[in-house]
């Protein structure tokens, strides 16, 4: 029965993680850069995929069992000691990884999410208004689109360590 739970959970947390990563990666290195190019137009594409195409909720449900997978997989790999596991080579490196990860959720919800939902709301409500955004509008638009970026340089950054901390883990003699 261990044996079938660390392999569930192993499932769990390897495509949640490629979904997360992969989304995160995407958006950041080609949607996040065109919609900018095609603005307005590209807040409006940005604006229906997190709402209409609900990649928001894709992204909060596959980080979520990211972390919650991740966590359960280095309890039962520590046995619930993370202190003596962490002077291994792989624990100090799944440990490092994981907090790294932890990190990149919380900016994702609070930098990124927030934001977006923000971003999302102006934009239907531009779209609804059929005229051009105000003054006002267009001044929010870009104080939320500058508050994702960096938010999103951060995490791109924190995941790219994260990923390189986990795939090598196992590998860290010491």
């Amino acid at each position: 029965m261990q044996m079938f739970y660390l392999i569930v959970l192993r499932f769990v947390h390897v495509v949640s993680s490629v979904c997360w990563a992969g989304g995160g990666f995407v958006n950041f290195m080609f949607l996040g850069p065109t919609a900018k190019d095609l603005a307005p137009a590209g807040t409006q594409f940005i604006a229906h995929m997190a709402g209409k195409r609900r990649f928001m909720p894709f992204m909060v449900i596959n980080s979520t069992l990211t972390v919650l997978s991740g966590a359960l997989l280095l309890w039962a790999s520590t046995g619930g000691d993370l202190v003596t596991y962490m002077q291994t080579g792989p624990g100090l490196g799944f440990a490092l990884g994981s907090l790294a990860g932890i990190v990149v959720y919380f900016v994702g919800m609070f930098g990124v999410g927030m934001p977006m939902g923000k971003l999302t709301q102006l934009g239907e409500e531009i779209q609804k208004a059929g005229t051009p955004p105000t003054p006002a509008q267009v001044a929010a638009m870009q104080k939320l689109e500058k508050t994702i970026s960096l938010n999103e340089k951060i995490d791109f950054a924190l995941v790219l360590a994260s990923l390189i901390l986990m795939g090598t883990a196992r590998y860290w003699l010491f």
